[in-house]
């Protein structure tokens, strides 16, 4: 049974042929929103840091919403392997009775950020030159930017029901806030929504962060970032479920670590399987997805998510995430035998959808 599925595009399997999936081939990384599913790339994640990305010293756009922020955020250290291992330690700390209240839950948010990234560590990674950090969050219009929360509720759901007749609808809702440490990474691929960009500080980065994880009805809002254009602001996957965005570079390709082998445009797409991304969005991307397989033998026959911790006692939930992040080495151990087999690799790549 293989763990490990890989996706290309069109463009992205031909420049794999011609050069070799090498570090230098990476334009950007891609990291998307869904909580404690990224548990299941932690293998993959582990091995990029401490194996493969020190090896590429050429500027790599990383973009990511929500957890997959936070993920990219690690990535954009000069010392991604380090760092990778004190986020891993970190996210474990977690137990239920820090989400009593949404008071508690963000202050241990805050706090598990703070001790990640000292000022030391984020003066460090916003000016890896190499590395292009681009956090999504989006920032409320009308009543969905009201800073009542029963109003701006209440503008989240009319923004759902909008979004269900057409995904076009949701820009009179929200806005893409782009938070960068060098620039918006390939500007001109960004479509369909307002921009909103700001240039990320030591200030500013625990905010962004928090805002881009900030899910409706869940958690809390990012009011006034500082740097940035005053508002409430959300959780990125509102427009960026999983980046339904044509990047397009004139060379190298596009990494995604995904959960899953398909892209949802925004949060409330997830039940529209008619609205998965094709053609375009995936020419030059390489997509690494655990396969259904390997899924289907994990506990419960499922991916971590956030269920499991209304569903599980803490320990119970812990010894599960601890299996899954166990098994995903896996994924870790074929993408490095398929590096050192290139022929083995090109046969293994699969067809995106509509290339």
């Amino acid at each position: 049974m293989s763990a490990l599925q890989l996706i290309a595009g069109k463009t992205a399997k031909q420049r794999i042929e011609e050069h070799g999936l090498t570090p230098s081939l990476l334009r950007m990384i891609v990291g998307a929103s869904g909580g404690p599913k990224w548990l299941v790339l932690k293998g993959l994640d582990r091995f990029l840091c401490h194996e493969f990305l020190p090896k590429a010293d050429q500027k790599i756009d990383l973009v990511g919403s929500s957890i997959g922020a936070w993920r990219m955020t690690v990535y954009a250290h000069p010392e991604p392997g380090r760092i990778f291992d004190e986020f891993l330690r970190g996210y474990f700390s977690f137990r239920t009775e820090h989400a009593k209240t949404t008071e508690e839950l963000t202050k241990v948010s805050y706090d598990i950020i703070h001790q990640l990234f000292t000022e030391q560590e984020t003066d460090r990674l916003l000016t890896n030159a190499n590395r292009n950090l681009n956090i999504i969050a989006v920032r409320g219009k009308g009543i969905a930017g009201s800073r009542q929360a029963w109003i701006e509720a209440l503008g989240i759901l009319v923004s759902a029901f909008a979004n269900s007749i057409d995904r076009r609808h949701l820009k009179s809702h929200f806005e893409r806030a782009i938070f960068h440490s060098q620039g918006i990474a390939n500007p001109e691929a960004w479509q369909g929504f307002d921009i909103l960009e700001a240039q990320l500080t030591s200030r500013s980065l625990a905010d962004a962060l928090m805002a881009s994880g900030s899910i409706p009805f869940l958690s809390a809002p990012v009011v006034d970032i500082e740097g940035a254009e005053k508002g409430v602001y959300r959780d990125g996957g509102v427009i960026d479920y999983h980046f339904d965005v044509p990047w397009h570079y004139p060379d190298g390709i596009i990494l995604y670590p995904h959960f899953y082998g398909h892209i949802v445009p925004g949060w409330f797409d997830k039940s529209k399987p008619a609205r998965h991304a094709a053609g375009a969005v995936w020419d030059q991307m390489l997509m690494l997805a655990p396969t259904d397989e390997f899924v289907s033998a994990l506990p419960g026959g499922k991916i971590t998510d956030r269920k499991d911790f209304t569903q599980m006692s803490d320990d119970e939930r812990l010894s599960c995430w601890n299996t899954v992040i166990s098994n995903s080495e896996k994924l870790a151990d074929e993408f490095a035998e398929l590096l050192d087999d290139p022929g083995k690799l090109i046969d293994s790549l699969q067809p995106a959808p509509g290339t």
